[in-house]
């Protein structure tokens, strides 16, 4: 047997280390471990079809996630039709399981439409709960539905707890954090929100954060934020720099964004004893058999776990059962003990392994063939004259049913034995008898199918009783409480749109400019047909920078209208503090925007982040904050008062019409971040064996030099196609560029005649020179290149 008990864990182990000195935190503070709670963990799996959901009810899930024919972020689940939907409610309350409906794409103004009628049938059916990406549809579910539960999406991004606390003032209740996270990040997660976590435990592991992977929609079509994505991440790849390859070829797996499956059994009791409120099974496509045995696996440990802490083993034929059932190369603890690693990638293949044929017909007979039962008691009472009766009893659930008047018998009177033969037959009615209590007069008579009859009765209106259980009355559509949950509120800080900074008036049809690096800066600079550039937050750390500092004040001398903004990390981390408080006392030191006229948030962390330092500038929003939606946009200027918005690089013209031109800044050239990871290539590849922890991580960020890791990665396609990496060494996480840049050179008027307020050039892996030919483009003064390599994106067509 394998033990696997938290205290068998090297403490040489950093952020096991820390997660034990966070724990003896909790237990010191009176929160203590989940086991002294007493608390059940719930156990959530996956269901894509009627099959899968009544497998996992049979393998003992506490909950089941699954997705309707819409909404979904598997589009390629069989899914439930909708009367598919109002029979798993019915059967997962009759087994007093809870349903949670995934909404977690993101949503078109014309579906938002269609969103709330959909939903309100299972509203009304006793829905537990939506699992919800869009703020957009957030807000909308909020104001109709505010007695259900709603749960934040992995695909939300929430990777700290400022974000977590928002979301719990719109009355969120639950939060699936980024799978990046480590256990220490959690548990502090857990501590400073007291919240409810669901964290996944099994299965497939995403190379990019979820909700910030571009990859599929550009390559294909297929976004897998709409819940269609093809897996470019499966294919093979080649790890570049500066043209060559990287490392030794032996060494570098051939597929450097497949990451391993997970598998949390071995540190099972971590995530008991951190307070995690639901173990998330990943599988929403896979079969019976595989939601059969991975669910039944872990309840069984669960179970023994909170049964008997000290017993806890795992026996490795378990493990060997998981993974014939479904894996991807190998078995991982995911990133809960570690930041990244090349341990974690396939070394050299994507595919799964299949499930053993004897495997499979085990599972399929053990929870698939023998059917769902709930154990009944019933009591009869049969007296001549009066209608018989009976009762039925089943989880606290009570059930009564009257038939014919029981008469005198003439010559055959009825037995006890005869009555409890009949009563006993439950077949095909979800029940089977378990106690049959009869009280009877003698020298009755009573048919038989009279008695039939009356057992179905009561057992069809127990089970409508049990399976109706959390039905609401019909109030969808209702305004509710606005977006807010009763007894909270979220201030927002008091500064009108672009209040304090006359610069955010500006005028459509603008040029805007993004650089990534100093020498794009100082090019971008020399055009006065650029109204505002935007920086990345680091360059206040960093020397290289204070030339564009000085270049940016000469500007604005010269130039008042002019503004320039600080662009905030996509993500921000529990490490990220130390950073944002030296950003924070720097802006403070420049009370009147001589330096910043504003900042750029790429999504609710940033934008918490400003809310909670009083930031009363400018503030505008990033594309990966995702205004799919006019919901969306609503929300945003409701709760931050954001000035403007970058048009989602998902969004084609047509669809663009239906948001607010007048504050939409649109990208007209720059390459697509395809995905953002914490996952490196120098790891990959061996280079780098800096193993992070919390402390050097957080000490990174805040490097006074610049800390952008080594120029010139490139990952190469089968294609050959190369697709640039900017590999950030300052916040350790990887950015994949598309291989081409958006260039909408072709359709500046269109866009300018749309009403936009800006046009925004973006440059990321541009040397000066590619910059300042990109300029000259733009702005007429040269015609287009031959050499000029293009995609106009999803502008014309968008994503499915």
């Amino acid at each position: 047997m394998m033990s696997c008990r938290t205290n068998c864990i090297a403490i040489s182990d950093p952020l096991c280390a820390a997660v034990f000195i966070i724990r003896m935190y909790m237990e010191n503070d009176g929160m203590g471990s989940i086991r002294n709670q007493k608390r059940k963990t719930e156990l959530l799996s996956p269901a894509g079809t009627m099959e899968c959901l009544r497998a996992a009810v049979a393998a003992g899930a506490d909950a089941i996630y699954l997705g309707g024919q819409q909404f979904g972020a598997r589009a390629f689940a069989g899914n439930f039709s909708d009367e598919e939907l109002l029979e798993a409610l019915k059967l997962a309350h009759f087994f007093g399981r809870k349903i949670y409906l995934t909404i977690n794409t993101l949503t078109k103004d014309r579906e938002l439409e269609e969103l709330i009628p959909w939903l309100t049938p299972f509203y009304e059916a006793g829905l537990d709960g939506v699992i919800i990406q869009d703020l957009g549809v957030l807000s909308r579910c909020r104001e109709a539905f505010p007695e259900m539960e709603l749960h934040a999406s992995t695909q939300m991004t929430v990777t700290e707890s400022r974000a977590a606390l928002f979301l719990k003032s719109l009355g969120v209740s639950r939060v699936v954090p980024a799978r990046e996270l480590s256990l220490f990040e959690l548990i502090e997660m857990k501590r400073k929100t007291g919240m409810e976590l669901e964290t996944f435990i099994h299965g497939a592991l995403c190379y990019c954060y979820s909700g910030q992977c571009l990859f599929s929609g550009f390559l294909g079509g297929r976004s897998g934020n709409r819940g269609r994505c093809a897996q470019p991440c499966r294919l093979p790849y080649r790890i570049l720099q500066d043209g060559s390859p990287l490392g030794k070829k032996e060494a570098v797996s051939p597929y450097p964004l497949s990451l391993k499956d997970l598998c949390a059994l071995p540190f099972l009791p971590d995530l008991l004893d951190a307070g995690i409120d639901s173990l998330k099974i990943e599988g929403r496509m896979k079969s019976p058999e595989y939601v059969a045995g991975v669910t039944a696996a872990y309840r069984k440990y669960i179970d023994l776990y909170e049964k008997s802490p000290d017993a806890y083993r795992v026996d490795p034929e378990d493990l060997k059962r998981l993974a014939q059932l479904y894996l991807r190369s190998e078995q991982s603890d995911g990133y809960y003990r570690r930041h990244n690693g090349r341990e974690m990638v396939t070394p050299d293949r994507p595919g799964y392994t299949g499930c053993p044929e004897g495997l499979a017909d085990e599972l399929r007979k053990k929870y698939l063939d023998s059917g769902l039962t709930r154990p009944v008691d019933l009591k009869a009472v049969l007296r001549k004259g009066e209608p018989a009766r009976l009762e039925a009893f089943c989880g606290g659930v009570r059930a009564m049913a009257e038939g014919m008047v029981v008469q005198r018998a003439q010559s055959r009177p009825l037995d006890e034995a005869a009555v409890a033969r009949q009563l006993a037959k439950a077949g095909g009615s979800r029940f089977c008898v378990r106690d049959l209590q009869i009280e009877m007069e003698r020298d009755l008579f009573l048919p038989v199918s009279a008695l039939n009859e009356l057992r179905r009765r009561v057992l069809d209106a127990l089970y409508a009783n049990m399976a109706c259980a959390g039905r609401r009355p019909t109030k969808g559509g209702e305004s509710g409480t606005g977006g807010m949950a009763a007894g909270q509120s979220f201030i927002a800080p008091e500064r009108a749109k672009g209040a304090g900074n006359m610069k955010m008036a500006v005028k459509g049809g603008l040029f805007f400019a993004f650089a990534s690096d100093p020498e794009q800066a100082l090019e971008t600079l020399t055009r006065r047909e650029i109204r505002r550039l935007y920086a990345p937050c680091d360059a206040f750390l960093s020397e290289s920078w204070k030339p564009v500092f000085g270049a940016v004040s000469r500007r604005k001398l010269d130039d008042p209208d002019f503004s320039f903004f600080l662009t905030l990390p996509v993500i921000l981390r529990s490490y990220s503090e130390g950073y944002l408080l030296e950003l924070e006392e720097w802006l403070k030191a420049d009370p009147e925007g001589k330096k910043v006229d504003g900042m750029m948030a790429c999504g609710l962390s940033g934008l918490t982040w400003l809310r909670q330092i009083g930031w009363d500038r400018g503030i505008a929003l990033q594309h990966t904050a995702y205004v799919f939606n006019r919901a969306a946009y609503d929300f945003y200027e409701r709760y931050f008062h954001a000035d403007s918005y970058t048009a989602s690089l998902e969004l084609n013209r047509r669809e663009l019409e239906a948001l607010p031109a007048k504050d939409r800044e649109m990208v007209v050239y720059g390459r697509a971040p395809m995905m953002i990871s914490a996952g490196c290539v120098k790891k990959t590849a061996g280079i780098c064996k800096l193993e992070r922890t919390q402390e050097n991580l957080a000490q990174s960020a805040r490097a006074k030099r610049p800390a952008q890791g080594d120029p010139g990665f490139s990952l190469q396609d089968r294609y050959q196609a190369r697709f640039p990496i900017r590999v950030d060494c300052r916040h350790c996480m990887n950015i994949v560029y598309n291989s081409v840049p958006l260039s909408l050179h072709q359709y500046l008027k269109e866009i300018e005649d749309s009403g936009a307020m800006a046009l925004r050039l973006d440059f990321t892996v541009e040397s000066r020179t590619e910059t300042q030919r990109v300029l000259d483009l733009f702005f007429g003064r040269i015609p287009v290149p031959e050499d000029y390599a293009y995609t106009t994106g999803h502008y014309k067509k968008g994503v499915q």
